[in-house]
């Protein structure tokens, strides 16, 4: 009896660690999950990438496929995990499952489509991302988030051409050893729109980077405007600090990146189309 019992013990210890097996999707466009183990199963879902799922039992049913040319083996897992905030189990290859802990690509949800991005550090109130968005969305990001060099993604049916532009916008700060006052509501400089390149392999659109000479650019001014601007949107505190200077890249003055824009145009199946804009803030004076 004893015996019996602590197999049964075994048994258990055995099956709750296994189910608290943890890994994480890293199929950049979502991972199928089936009813049953195989193909031919019915599908209930995709997980996203990133997300995190728990395997509740391995089968050995190994399959290879081809993705991008690539051969990727596999097997079968049974998994359970969060899609469309409800807890689905099923099926899924564990040829796009890893251990390690990824960063989740922000959504940023419009009318008719939605735009994937990934991963940037925000600030602030996220909630509003959880919003579906008008003409402009306005992201605020943290001191170390940037959209640049990051693929994007349109999920969308409704258009039958999507093109997405990219440009940014300098203005000037004034730094004082720490403090720093950003002149954002006076003059700018403006890049081009530049349109961004396609990756098939990705159906994503790859973001620019730019470059510490992009940083700096910025339209011609005298000196004694900027000297009023500071003292009309800073005071005179700050107007003092540039009593010496004879260049706008002067330190205390300097020129900073304040935002990065992307430009989403869509055209319909009639021909109409529409255009949205992201908006991404970025610290200055730092």
């Amino acid at each position: 009896m004893n015996k019996v019992i602590f197999s049964i013990l075994l048994i258990l210890t055995y099956s709750i660690s296994y189910g608290q097996e943890i890994l994480y999707v890293n199929a950049d466009n979502g991972l199928i999950i089936r009813e049953k183990p195989s193909k031919n199963s019915k599908r209930l879902g995709k997980f996203k990438y990133a997300e995190k799922i728990e395997v509740q039992e391995k089968t050995n049913i190994n399959f290879s496929i081809v993705d991008n040319e690539k051969k990727i083996n596999g097997s079968w897992l049974k998994v359970q995990g969060i899609m469309n905030n409800k807890v689905t189990s099923g099926y899924v290859f564990s040829g796009f499952l890893i251990d390690e802990i990824l960063k989740k690509r922000i959504e940023i949800k419009f009318n008719d489509f939605t735009v994937e991005l990934d991963h940037i550090d925000l600030m602030g109130d996220l909630t509003a991302l959880s919003k579906k968005q008008k003409d402009t969305a306005k992201i605020s990001l943290d001191l170390s988030g940037t959209p640049e060099n990051k693929f994007l993604k349109i999920l969308s049916k409704k258009y039958k051409k999507i093109e997405v532009f990219q440009r940014y916008e300098n203005s000037i700060t004034i730094m004082d050893e720490g403090p720093h006052c950003d002149l954002t509501e006076w003059k700018h400089f403006y890049s081009e729109w530049k349109k961004l390149p396609y990756d098939s392999n990705k159906n994503s659109f790859k973001t620019f980077k730019y470059s510490e000479k992009d940083w700096k650019n910025f339209i011609p001014i005298k000196i004694n405007e900027l000297k009023s601007a500071v003292d009309k949107f800073c005071g005179q505190r700050w107007s003092d600090l540039l009593k010496n200077i004879k260049k706008v890249n002067e330190y205390p003055s300097g020129v900073s990146m304040s935002k990065i824009f992307l430009k989403i145009i869509l055209t319909d199946k009639d021909n109409i189309i529409t255009e949205k804009i992201i908006e991404f803030e970025i610290p200055m004076g730092c």
